[in-house]
């Protein structure tokens, strides 16, 4: 015979084990969607703080590279006696950096922003190797051709260039650190004309 309930207790009663699951179950949704919100939160402050960092560390390392390069071509240029590692090591000093290495397992956060990330600090490990190489490997180090100088000037440029389309895609949040941003990319352009100018100059490939 059917059960028929005749008051809101009846009811209750016949159907509390599935109003109490019910219940447990709706709570359960409630707090995996209040976890997993705080949860995306909390990876949406971590990838801003880094993309933050790495834009005020990049920021501090593209100015130094391009003055290396500035240094270093003019190195290259010089006629008044042998160039040094010395004289290397003084004028290809720059800023390690620190963010980056002590966040690379997180890179993978900027997603597509990622790889032009990487490739940036590549290309600035690349310069510094090559001038550490230099310093501790040329067979002659009072006496470095004037001509590899100049190249490992050019490693330091080629990772200014590579920084022009990275730089506005990590914002400092400043704005007087992202607005001379032009300013820089156009001193990167300009440093990159002049020596695309001196090669064909020179007759070089």
């Amino acid at each position: 015979m059917p059960w028929h309930y005749t008051t809101l207790v009846d009811f209750v009663d016949h159907w509390q084990t599935l109003i109490a699951g019910l219940i447990a179950l709706t709570a359960a949704i409630i707090t995996v969607a209040v976890t997993l919100k705080v949860e995306r939160r909390k990876v949406d402050r971590e990838l801003d703080a880094l993309r933050k960092s790495l834009a005020i560390e990049l920021r501090q390392l593209i100015p130094g590279a391009l003055g290396v390069h500035s240094s270093l071509t003019k190195l290259g240029a010089k006629t008044d006696g042998p160039i040094t590692a010395r004289m290397l090591e003084s004028l290809s000093r720059m800023p390690a950096p620190i963010v980056y290495p002590a966040n690379a397992h997180k890179i993978g956060l900027l997603e597509k922003d990622a790889m032009d990330v990487v490739i940036v600090y590549g290309l600035l490990d690349i310069a510094r190797d090559g001038v550490a190489r230099l310093i501790t490997t040329y067979r002659t180090p009072d006496d470095i051709s004037p001509e590899v100088v100049l190249k490992t000037a050019e490693a330091f440029l080629e990772a200014c260039k590579y920084a022009r389309s990275v730089l506005p895609k990590l914002r400092t949040g400043v704005a007087t650190h992202d607005d001379r941003d032009i300013l820089l990319i156009t001193a990167i352009s300009e440093t990159a004309a002049g020596a695309e100018q001196s090669r064909e100059q020179k007759g070089a490939p």
